[in-house]
């Protein structure tokens, strides 16, 4: 295996969508797909391994060291575990990894073995991150979930006894028919399985999902939008009580436990995405792979890129995207930082979009970041529409 020392998020990471499910849930609108054959999959798998290859093949001179691999879905523990294995011992074949690259998986409870945890770990993987949701088995129901609270415990259960220690679990909040106290009893009892991360999402309706239906035709009724507030900053204040940082603004860690991958996407460092409807940022060009996945294997079987290639991106439009994608962190962003790379305060370029929202008490300036208010986080994608 090739390895490399790298220096913290200057590394580059990689997302390998893995689109397979047991059950579509009934609020996704994710590319991923259930009750597929086998041959479906390998032949899946097949077409990502060339699509990784390829990529190699043209840019084996230019390539920097790899720091983070995300395995995300779907749910990549829901295929056989050797699919895994074998898209990871190529990723560490044709790039050169960091001796501690994190390299996470996605995991759904009621899909994984202690054999599949077991085989990850040997594999290299050190991280995972759990899909809860909820607690409450009637939640987990109408959310369309495949799995129980008790298959959620015995997935903790799996995991420790394979050696892993970091995992991040995934909650959301806003779900229908759910009340604060449900919000609560599901932080609570997480607390005794030890995450060292927590992502906390709000319900989007995504149109044309069951879940979206359902609600438009009135057989759901979804918490207010206060409601809902009132549920995040519970949530909020609860982990900070716990020990653990808000850095993102759906997302809590224990000290030194960041995302490392999901920071990439926030702070503009280049990522390749492998896989339908991957996306990629690389030198300076996004690009997104086919969402139909006929067409993706389709493509990569006729040696063919699987993806389209955007323009570079003009000075503009990566400052835009630096604003935006950075005040998502709670830490906010330095003018230092932005004036370092594109020679100038950011004053200069969105002054007219800063100063009205400092003055509305949504963004705090103080002479040297800028960042989210407590209030500007009720307000986020507002805040971050104005710098598109």
């Amino acid at each position: 295996m090739n390895t490399i020392k790298v220096d913290g998020a200057a590394g580059l990471g990689i997302y390998c969508h893995i689109p397979f499910c047991l059950k579509k849930c009934a609020y996704c609108d994710f590319s991923s797909f259930s009750g597929l054959s086998e041959e479906v999959i390998r032949n899946y798998f097949e077409a990502l391994h060339k699509e990784i290859k390829n990529f190699a093949k043209e840019n084996n001179s230019s390539v920097p060291a790899v720091d983070t691999i995300y395995f995300g879905g779907g749910t990549p523990s829901a295929v056989d575990a050797g699919y895994i294995e074998t898209t990871l011992a190529l990723l560490k074949e044709v790039f050169v990894i960091s001796d501690d690259a994190e390299i996470t998986i996605e995991i759904n409870p009621g899909t994984l073995t202690g054999d599949k945890a077991s085989r990850y770990k040997k594999a290299g993987i050190n991280r995972a991150s759990v899909g809860l949701q909820a607690w409450q088995d009637f939640l987990l129901k109408i959310l369309g979930r495949i799995h129980s609270q008790a298959d959620f415990i015995k997935t903790m259960e799996i995991l420790k006894s394979a050696g892993f220690e970091n995992f991040s679990v995934d909650v959301m909040v806003g779900l229908p028919g759910q009340k604060l106290a449900d919000v609560m009893e599901t932080l609570q009892a997480l607390m005794a399985f030890s995450p060292t991360h927590l992502s906390s999402y709000s319900l989007i309706l995504e149109p044309g999902t069951p879940m979206a239906n359902w609600v438009e035709a009135g057989q759901l009724d979804l918490p207010d939008e206060d409601e809902e507030r009132e549920m995040h900053w519970a949530v909020d204040g609860f982990l900070k009580e716990q020990g653990f940082k808000h850095y993102e603004i759906s997302s809590y860690c224990r000290p030194g436990y960041e995302s490392r991958h999901n920071v990439k996407y926030w702070e503009l460092v280049p990522y390749l995405g492998f896989g339908l409807g991957a996306h990629g940022f690389y030198n300076g060009r996004r690009y997104g792979n086919a969402n139909e996945l006929n067409q993706y294997c389709e493509l990569l079987n006729a040696g063919k890129a699987p993806g389209v290639l955007e323009p570079v991106m003009e000075t503009r439009d990566m400052m835009s995207e630096w604003m935006f994608l950075g005040l998502r962190k709670l830490d906010g962003i330095r003018d230092d930082a932005f004036t370092e790379r594109f020679g100038e305060s950011f004053f200069g370029q969105y002054g007219n979009v800063i100063n009205p929202l400092i003055a509305e008490g949504l963004l705090a300036w103080d002479g040297s970041v800028l960042k989210l208010t407590p209030r500007g986080q009720d307000f986020g994608n507002r805040i971050f529409m104005a710098f598109v």
